[in-house]
């Protein structure tokens, strides 16, 4: 079930997906097919992160060069880390898979501790 989909909103924030161009790993981006060929570094697509009971997902704004939305079920997710850099805010999503996501967005610490509440209540 998507973000549009009956499932109740726990929490919504602003966020941008990570897109690292010259990453060999195994990241939402590269399993999405966003990973530009001979692009190098670093590009943020825009959107919004969104909490339900069951996962978290990806909602890209309407103004991106593309427009990904994909979800984290809670039951996959094996890792959240907080990868901030400076004064960019940084949140890392790791499922069982192997496959993860980079997210930049404020407030990590209260994001991660609501996604590990909903993840107990399950």
């Amino acid at each position: 079930m998507g973000p549009g989909g009956t499932d109740t909103e726990l929490l919504r924030k602003n966020a941008n997906l990570l897109v690292d161009h010259g990453a060999k790993d195994q990241s939402v981006a590269a399993e999405l097919g966003l990973l530009v060929p001979g692009r190098k570094g670093t590009e943020g697509i825009g959107g919004k992160l969104v909490l339900t009971p069951t996962a978290l997902f990806f909602e890209a704004h309407a103004v991106n060069r593309v427009r990904p939305q994909f979800g984290f079920p809670l039951g996959e997710i094996t890792s959240l880390s907080d990868v901030s850099r400076g004064l960019s805010r940084q949140l890392r999503v790791e499922l069982r898979s192997g496959v993860y996501g980079r997210f930049a967005v404020w407030g990590v610490p209260g994001l991660i501790a609501a996604i590990e509440e909903a993840r107990t209540a399950l």
